[in-house]
């Protein structure tokens, strides 16, 4: 084939080079949690008192890591209500900082899809993914603890309605891989807060906040509701990345799948970055 019409062909072709490449890690829209989720979509680290403990330590002083992100992988629909397919992974690990060890307590881990539409103010997620549960190394060593089975794939849809610097989200869950074999259904409530921007030691700052709440039928619908109150740090744009540090709150079932049906209050701090 002549050079000049090679040439006339990857011009043509160029311009569908171009959209194909932009519906691969759109620009949004991302599946978020509520700000004030003990389960969260953002890379966090947390340092908390607990007053009532669901593992066999007792009250005292822990350490959470959660590392991973949730992020727009596919637009499957472009413009001003875009449509996108993405995944998410997370590890949570618990820490037992009074301890001569400071033992690990619990790890948790979740791998998902999940479409996301943006029809500003509203916005949806359908999300399915899977978790499993592991008992620390040292915790199962000092109290000759057995791990519980925990394996269950969860679908889940969110409907979010934003209004002035606010924003509503309702959960609904329902598990369809059950091990261990427990009721399935769940619902969550979210309301979060990001107000105005400030200046704050030569960086853009704006105050956060958040209540959750959630109730599980393995849980007889108990209630565990959690607050958030904090500082968002981020740059001219007013959008991620941004670092928060922010006062937080916990009362209700334990977040550990270890020790699910446990009670679990706590209060401490939390720094957290949402990429």
């Amino acid at each position: 084939m002549p050079r000049a019409l090679w040439a006339g062909v990857l011009l043509a072709c160029l311009p569908t080079i171009g959209m194909a490449q932009s519906r691969f890690f759109p620009d949004g829209p991302k599946f978020e949690l509520p700000l004030a989720s003990p389960r969260t979509t953002d890379i966090t680290g947390r340092v908390i008192h607990i007053s009532t403990n669901e593992d066999r330590f007792g009250p005292g002083l822990e350490a959470e890591a959660a590392v991973g992100e949730d992020f727009p992988v596919f637009a499957l629909k472009r413009g001003p209500k875009p449509i996108a397919l993405g995944f998410g992974v997370m590890v949570y690990g618990r820490y037992r900082l009074d301890d001569p060890k400071s033992s690990q307590i619990s790890n948790d881990w979740t791998v998902g899809i999940h479409v996301t539409g943006d029809f500003h103010p509203w916005d949806f997620t359908v999300r399915y993914y899977h978790e499993s549960s592991h008992l620390g190394d040292e915790y199962a060593e000092t109290f000759s603890a057995t791990r519980l089975d925990w394996t269950r794939a969860v679908l889940d849809g969110w409907g979010g309605y934003s209004f002035g610097p606010w924003r509503a989200s309702l959960g609904l869950s329902l598990v369809v891989i059950n091990n261990p074999d427990l009721p399935k259904a769940g619902v969550s409530a979210g309301l979060d807060y990001h107000g105005r921007d400030f200046g704050l030691l030569g960086q853009r700052a704006r105050p956060v906040g958040g209540l959750f709440a959630e109730a599980w039928a393995l849980n007889d619908w108990r209630v565990s509701p959690a607050v958030k109150v904090g500082l968002g740090f981020h740059g001219t744009k007013g959008t991620a990345p941004e670092m928060r540090l922010s006062v937080i709150s916990h009362w209700g079932v334990s977040d550990q799948r270890q020790f699910y049906n446990n009670t679990s209050n706590y209060y401490g701090m939390e720094l957290q970055f949402d990429l």
